[in-house]
């Protein structure tokens, strides 16, 4: 079996295993207003299903809710789409700082939460986010990886748009991923 089918057998069984177990917490309702306003965690963690989903984009695999079903799916670069798999544009796909940072005002950033996320996720500081950055940048927020302000702000942002419990699920993880990919896939389009 090829690396890359043996790459998304592994993300539908893990995707697969972590819907059955944790269908209960994933329907869940949504906060309502005065919660909604509640502040994040100061320290952020990410959930076991999150955390497999960060190991993935240190692998270079993108995993993000299908626009459809909201069912989870992966893409690696150069692949096609398929499946219910969200698809990429050609390899060199990257998004502006500018669009970047509106993608991040989608999700509650202010300006400062902007340009920290935005330069964290900007290494090459050429003012865009390319692909691999940005799974570099999710792959930080692994716990594996010492842990820093950057990868910090990001689980914060992530948490504050889910339910704010301080700790990220696959899904909150997930939403910023196919929020990226939706962007890279207008940049690509254009």
């Amino acid at each position: 079996m090829s690396p890359l089918l043996s790459g998304l057998a592994s993300v539908a069984s893990l995707v697969f295993n972590a819907a059955s177990s944790g269908a209960a917490k994933s329907a869940a309702p949504r906060r309502g207003s005065e919660e909604a306003q509640a502040q994040p965690s100061a320290v952020v963690t990410l959930s076991p299903q999150a955390e497999a989903l960060a190991g993935f984009a240190g692998k270079g695999i993108l995993v993000s809710q299908g626009k459809v079903d909201g069912a989870l799916g992966a893409v690696q670069r150069g692949s096609g789409s398929g499946g219910g798999l969200v698809g990429l544009p050609a390899a060199g796909g990257s998004v502006s700082a500018q669009d970047f940072k509106a993608l991040l005002s989608e999700f509650g950033a202010d300006d400062a939460q902007k340009e920290q996320i935005a330069a964290g996720f900007d290494t090459s500081k050429d003012g865009r986010i390319s692909h691999q950055e940005f799974l570099q940048g999710l792959a930080s927020t692994s716990i594996t990886r010492p842990g820093n302000d950057f990868s910090q702000a990001v689980l914060q942002l992530m948490d504050r748009s889910g339910i704010a419990d301080g700790v990220v699920s696959q899904s909150e993880f997930a939403a910023l991923a196919t929020a990226f990919a939706n962007a890279e896939k207008r940049v690509g389009a254009a």
